[in-house]
């Protein structure tokens, strides 16, 4: 996979392309807003089909052109970082922000597949696009407004991990981008 040049318009912590890929799903699928139903959307709104597999050395990673995420198989192993499931869920947002941001929903020309390993991400450009994907992610998963109004009725980490189906490390992260929590996450 070749490195992909775009220029990114949004470095703040909100996307409101992950928005509107939500609304669109609400509007056409019956459904619960929480949990965000992302493999849904992946698959029922994007036409992206997901796969697990053995054989890739990174959490997961878009091949645009197939119309596939692949997965991690490996991250499924309880006990090797946050919850695994939980966190197949904030790679499939990852993935899907890579299609909508950079792939255009597989309008670009001959999108490239996408995937990050950490020695990407010593280059400026490739940070910024995994970045880009990363805020995208945490959007369509954890709306702000549902955040803080999670927050205030829950004021704990792991429950309102638990309400979105996120990792805590991803839930401690989006309250520390809305300044609800002090301390910068590990």
């Amino acid at each position: 996979a070749k490195r992909m040049d775009v220029s990114v318009a949004n470095t703040t912590y909100e996307d409101p392309r992950a928005h509107a890929v939500r609304e669109r799903y609400l509007g056409l699928f019956a459904g619960p807003e929480l949990p965000v139903p992302v493999e849904a959307i992946a698959g029922d709104l994007l036409g992206l089909r997901i796969e697990e597999s053995w054989d890739i050395d990174c959490s997961g990673m878009l091949l645009p052109a197939e119309r596939r995420i692949v997965l991690n198989a490996e991250e499924r192993i309880v006990g090797r970082n946050d919850p695994p499931l939980r966190r197949f869920r904030f790679t499939i947002a990852h993935e899907i922000g890579h299609w909508v941001c950079h792939c255009l929903e597989g309008r670009a020309p001959s999108p490239e597949p996408s995937y990050c390993r950490p020695v990407d991400l010593t280059d400026a450009a490739d940070r910024t696009i995994e970045r880009e994907a990363n805020v995208f992610a945490a959007e369509l998963l954890m709306p702000e407004p549902a955040v803080r109004t999670a927050w205030a009725e829950l004021g704990e980490v792991e429950a309102c991990a638990s309400r979105f189906d996120v990792s805590p490390t991803a839930m401690e992260w989006r309250l520390y981008s809305f300044g609800i929590l002090d301390k910068r996450p590990q």
